[in-house]
């Protein structure tokens, strides 16, 4: 329908391809949250790290499908109407598709989002275009939010038109440069929310492990340490910063017995069977390390540990 187009009727064409463009590549952008999660699922499964190598890999694929359909858009507009057959409006259409459809790769392939939302957030620069970049009413618009037209590259690539269609404030020089840096807006943005998610998670994990490290510097929390692993626990303590003292701390391993030793300890009394139970499955645990050093009874390691 458009064919043998007359100078002057490139803005029409122009939509009218990119339109064609955008939702020839849209169907596959949809399907890269699913991909990723057959993806990290496949990956869990075979147990192999290559994750990062198979999302690089995809996007390098979309991107060169991208390049290959903007090749065949630019060829459609030589044939139709052939005054925009310059190579800076090869590179104008290619960022110009680029910058509407780049946020479903990052959403897609670089986060944990669902699909619906995937979805949602790579719509937003298509219609936000369609409604601040003020290309489909040229010269129209409140002022001061018509102002949001200078972060769409589709507004710089209107200004690279042969024909004037009555843009405003279209820079004199450097407009291809303006183009490419304000297509590169998504993934800007997209990298600080990124950066500063990082930030605030790195800042809680910060604030649960000094919780933590309170929480064992208490005499209930060594009492429990020595009760399931022994006094080599009380050792470990002292390099959390425990606020007890020495002498707290060797009241409460001559409390549980200074030394568990399981030689010294007289298997045949039988008056306080659980505790002495527990008692050699901690010695067993202390010193089961050395080879020969102590010889411990298979009925006594099971006995101890039913005892625990």
């Amino acid at each position: 329908m458009y064919w043998d187009s007359k100078p002057g009727g490139e803005a029409l064409v122009l939509i009218a391809s990119g339109m064609v463009s955008f939702f020839t590549a849209n169907p596959y952008f949809l399907q890269l949250p699913d991909w990723r999660t057959y993806m990290l699922e496949e990956a869990e499964a075979l147990l192999h790290s290559s994750k990062v190598m198979n999302k690089n890999l995809k996007t390098c694929l979309t991107l060169s499908m991208l390049v290959a359909i903007t090749a065949i858009q630019f060829a459609c507009l030589d044939a139709v109407i052939g005054t925009m057959t310059t190579a800076p409006f090869f590179v104008g259409i290619l960022f110009d598709i680029l910058s509407l459809l780049i946020g479903m790769v990052l959403f897609g392939l670089y986060s944990d989002l669902p699909d619906q939302a995937v979805q949602i957030l790579g719509a937003v620069p298509f219609l936000f275009m369609i409604f601040f970049s003020t290309t489909f009413s040229p010269g129209s618009g409140v002022k001061g939010v018509k102002a949001l037209r200078y972060l769409f590259s589709r507004y710089y690539l209107w200004c690279m038109l042969p024909t004037d269609v009555g843009m405003e404030g279209c820079p004199e020089n450097n407009t291809l440069l303006y183009l490419v840096l304000s297509s590169l807006l998504v993934p800007f943005v997209y990298i600080l929310c990124r950066a500063g998610l990082g930030l605030y998670r790195k800042a809680h994990r910060g604030k649960e492990k000094s919780s933590q490290r309170e929480a064992m510097r208490t005499v209930e929390f060594a009492e429990l340490q020595l009760e399931l692993f022994g006094e080599k626990a009380l050792r470990n303590l002292t390099h959390v910063g425990t606020s007890m003292s020495q002498h707290e701390m060797q009241r409460i391993a001559s409390r549980h017995g200074s030394n568990p030793s399981l030689r010294e300890k007289d298997t045949e009394d039988t008056s306080d069977d659980d505790e002495q139970g527990f008692d050699n499955f901690v010695a067993f645990l202390n010193e089961g390390s050395d080879a020969g050093a102590v010889s411990v009874s298979p009925s006594k390691k099971a006995e101890a540990c039913v005892n625990v």
